[in-house]
């Protein structure tokens, strides 16, 4: 049962056309986080280290391509979008990251630009919420591609790192990649709320 399904992802991954495909998903998953694309990125880089395809940076190259276009076409649409946004159940995995995004851009746009690109529903909420209120489209191009390339390389070599682990046995090993890839994001979230405490407690103390 389980040998037809590598052999699968080995044809499918093995082929030219995957590259494109990882492309075209997460154009898709920037205009709507249904399916997060980092499980795919996780998925392609554990499958690299045991199986020797697909192309790691080819991979890494697609993910950037389809992110930078996929968040810029958000951003573009994002006065069209933001009363779509603003309907949202609060209580829903968008509605809280609408709160997550609202109290940290009061801190600082860019850094929660970076951080979101980790957060599926977050970065999409970010970017809608920046296009609508028209913020510098060249700040917002500058910040998302830095986090676009640290997104992508991580996705894709924590995978990788995770197929390594267990390289004998493949499914293993992409279960790890995507388990570890998962902790990763939800702990740089978690890093950058310490850092914004500690950048906020300092800004308090300067101006005693």
């Amino acid at each position: 049962m389980i040998d037809p399904f590598i052999d699968f992802l080995h044809m499918l991954m093995g082929t030219p056309l995957f590259y494109p495909l990882v492309t075209l998903l997460i154009v898709a998953d920037a205009l709507a986080p249904i399916v997060p694309s980092e499980t795919v990125l996780n998925l392609a880089g554990a499958f690299a280290a045991s199986q020797g395809v697909p192309s790691v940076k080819a991979v890494i190259a697609a993910a950037i391509i389809g992110a930078i276009i996929g968040d810029n076409l958000c951003f573009a649409l994002g006065a069209r979008l933001i009363g779509f946004v603003e309907r949202l159940d609060p209580e829903s995995k968008a509605g809280q990251a609408i709160l997550w995004v609202r109290r940290n851009m009061h801190r600082g746009a860019g850094p929660t630009i970076i951080v979101g690109r980790f957060l599926p529903w977050a970065r999409w909420v970010a970017t809608i919420v920046l296009g609508s209120v028209r913020y510098n489209w060249f700040a917002f191009l500058f910040y998302d591609t830095i986090g676009v390339i640290i997104w992508a390389i991580l996705s894709v070599g924590i995978g990788y790192a995770g197929g390594a682990l267990f390289s004998d046995i493949p499914l293993l090993g992409m279960v790890v990649g995507v388990l570890l890839g998962s902790l990763v994001g939800f702990g740089i979230q978690k890093l950058q709320g310490k850092f914004f405490d500690w950048r906020d407690e300092r800004r308090g103390q300067s101006t005693l």
